[in-house]
C-alpha cells in the first residue's frame, strides 16, 4: 500500500532493483541529474481552457506565475528525481499501469486550499475519496518508486499518506495575507464544475536553474510520453 512506503528505503537505496544502464535511452539535453519528473492527469479541453484563462488573469492581476508554468493538470505522481540510467525501464512500468486502466469519472468538489496554494478539488465523489483515482495514484507511485534517487528533494512531501487530487489555480507565490483576496476574486470566475472522464495522462521531464529555491521562476518542461485510455469495449472514451 502507498501509505506503507518507507521513505528511509529511498534514502538507503543503492540501485539494486534496476538493470545495468546502457547507452540506449538516455535523455538528451540538460543533465538528467538536474531534472525532475512527474505523471499528470490531463483534463479535457473545456477544463484546460477555463483554468488556463484563470492562470492568465492571476498573472495579469496579481503577478502570480507559479501555476501557469505548468500544463493544466492534476498530479498523479509529483516531482521526483530519478536514478541515473536509461528511461525505458521506467516508461515500460508506466505502460503496464496504463494498458489495463479504464477511464473513470472525476468530479469537482469546490476549492482545495492549503498554505500557499489554491486549487480545484477533484479527489471526491460526494463525501468519499474517488476510489478509482486513489488506486491509480497508488499504482503509478509503486511503478515509479524503484527509480527515485536517494537524494530526491520531493520524496517526503509527495509519498506521504496524504494525497488529494486537485487542479492548481495558484501556488507558491501567494502571500498568506493575500489568500482571502485571491479567493474572493476566484469565486467570481467561471470555474469548471461539470464532471469529466479521466482518460489522458502525461509523463514529463522538468528543468529548473534553482531546485533548492524558487524553482518555479525558471521552470521549463517537455512531454516524454502520453497515454489515452480506452473504455472496456475498446473504444476511446467520449
Amino acid at each position: 500500500m502507498l501509505n506503507a512506503y518507507n521513505l528511509d528505503e529511498i534514502r538507503d537505496f543503492r540501485g539494486s532493483r534496476l538493470d545495468t544502464p546502457t547507452a540506449t535511452g538516455y535523455l538528451t539535453g540538460p543533465d538528467p541529474a538536474d531534472s525532475r519528473f512527474a505523471v499528470y492527469l490531463i483534463p479535457p479541453y473545456r477544463v484546460a481552457r477555463d483554468v488556463a484563462e484563470i492562470h492568465r488573469l492571476l498573472r495579469k492581476q496579481f503577478g502570480f506565475i507559479g501555476a501557469g508554468q505548468f500544463q493544466v493538470h492534476a498530479t498523479i505522481k509529483g516531482f521526483f528525481k530519478r536514478l541515473p540510467g536509461p528511461l525505458e525501464p521506467l516508461t515500460e512500468r508506466l505502460d503496464r499501469v496504463f494498458v489495463d486502466q479504464a477511464p473513470f469519472p472525476v468530479h469537482f468538489s469546490g476549492f482545495r486550499i492549503d498554505q500557499g496554494g489554491i486549487g480545484l478539488n477533484i479527489s471526491l465523489i460526494g463525501e468519499e475519496l474517488n476510489p478509482a483515482l486513489m488506486v491509480l495514484r497508488e499504482q503509478v507511485a509503486e511503478a515509479v518508486f524503484p527509480f527515485i534517487a536517494p537524494d530526491c528533494d520531493f520524496a517526503e512531501r509527495d509519498l506521504g499518506p496524504f494525497f488529494r487530487a486537485h487542479i492548481t489555480l495558484a501556488f507558491r507565490d501567494i502571500a498568506p495575507a493575500m489568500q482571502e483576496d485571491v479567493l474572493a476574486y476566484l469565486r467570481e470566475a467561471p470555474l469548471p464544475s461539470e464532471p469529466f472522464i479521466a482518460d489522458t495522462y502525461h509523463f514529463l521531464q522538468f528543468y529548473s536553474q534553482d531546485w533548492a529555491g524558487d524553482w518555479e521562476k525558471t521552470l521549463s518542461w517537455r512531454l516524454l510520453r502520453s497515454w489515452r485510455l480506452r473504455s472496456p469495449s475498446g473504444e476511446d472514451s467520449p
